[in-house]
């Protein structure tokens, strides 16, 4: 079952690559750091949904994450900004679901990771 889910937020995020890069007329910024998100986003599920989840694997992808994060932003205003508010006007709100679940779904991973963490240490 964690092979399943950690795969299928890893093949969103290489479906949010094509999403995102609108054939070049995108946000080509937001598009290829879809590429690094895809592993992050699979071990961040993996190490979750594991018997054991490890609190530190979880702290080294948010660290991960967060670094992919700050490039994107850089090399979107290298890009410039235009790219990312043209995707926003076309798209309206699906962009916002779909960038919030492309950008965002290793934070819940990493959530449920402490929160298993935390629970365990509770019931001790």
């Amino acid at each position: 079952m964690k092979y399943l889910v950690a795969s299928l937020f890893a093949a969103l995020q290489l479906l949010g690559f094509i999403f995102l890069a609108g054939a070049g007329h995108g946000w080509l910024a937001g598009a290829f750091s879809c590429l690094p998100f895809a592993p992050i986003s699979f071990a961040a599920w993996f190490n979750a949904l594991r018997a054991e989840p490890s609190l530190s694997i979880s702290n080294y992808l948010l660290v991960a994450a967060g670094l992919v994060l700050a490039a994107t932003a850089l090399a979107t205003r290298s890009e410039g900004t235009g790219h990312f508010f043209a995707y926003w006007r076309v798209q309206g709100i699906l962009a916002g679901a779909i960038i919030a679940l492309l950008y965002f779904n290793w934070i819940f991973a990493c959530g449920l990771t402490w929160w298993r963490y935390r629970c365990k240490q509770l019931m001790i």
